[in-house]
């Protein structure tokens, strides 16, 4: 069995660039690990742990969509939180599509895996880049910063590329790797 999700790696210098920066001043106002720069990513859908078998299935249903060059608008602005800023438990980078590409894409993930047996997700999509699961935060000082960030514009993709990503889990966090 392997810990599965469908995703979309986010790259690029400023992206990075800037993600290095919300961690310095982040600091302090929020505890816990961030996320690695390489995990970085988008995700339509967490399958969870699956079997190899099934695995070949969600290829052999997603083969139109898997590892192929997609043209998208996207801005990275601003950061926030689930399920929202006084009790953060996931915080992360906002993402803005323009063109409703992500969504259109979770909806066919959504719809295409639901014949193979795949609950549909009922929430609605949200596209964002989780950055930290904190353990603790500085409520007022976490809202303050937030609110600095919300018209700063972190990075922008012209691509992205939809892929099958495995999650192992380790000590020291966890390793993200393409299966597809």
């Amino acid at each position: 069995m392997k810990r599965i999700f469908i995703g979309s790696f986010v790259e690029g210098k400023d992206i990075l660039k800037n993600y290095t920066k919300i961690k310095k001043d982040f600091s302090g106002i929020l505890k816990g690990r961030w996320t690695k720069n390489r995990n970085l990513h988008i995700t339509y859908k967490f399958l969870g742990n699956t079997s190899d078998e099934k695995i070949s299935e969600v290829k052999l249903k997603l083969k139109d969509i898997l590892n192929r060059s997609i043209n998208v608008n996207l801005t990275f602005q601003g950061i926030s939180a689930f399920p929202n800023l006084k009790s953060p438990k996931v915080v992360f980078i906002k993402v803005k599509d323009k063109d409703n590409v992500l969504t259109d894409i979770h909806n066919q993930i959504n719809e295409k895996l639901s014949l193979i047996g795949f609950e549909k997700d009922n929430k609605p999509f949200i596209p964002h880049i989780t950055i930290k699961r904190p353990k603790f935060v500085q409520e007022e000082k976490f809202i303050s910063m937030v609110e600095k960030y919300e018209n700063k514009i972190i990075g922008k993709m012209k691509n992205i590329e939809i892929n099958i990503i495995e999650s192992i889990l380790t000590p020291e966090g966890a390793v993200y790797k393409k299966l597809s």
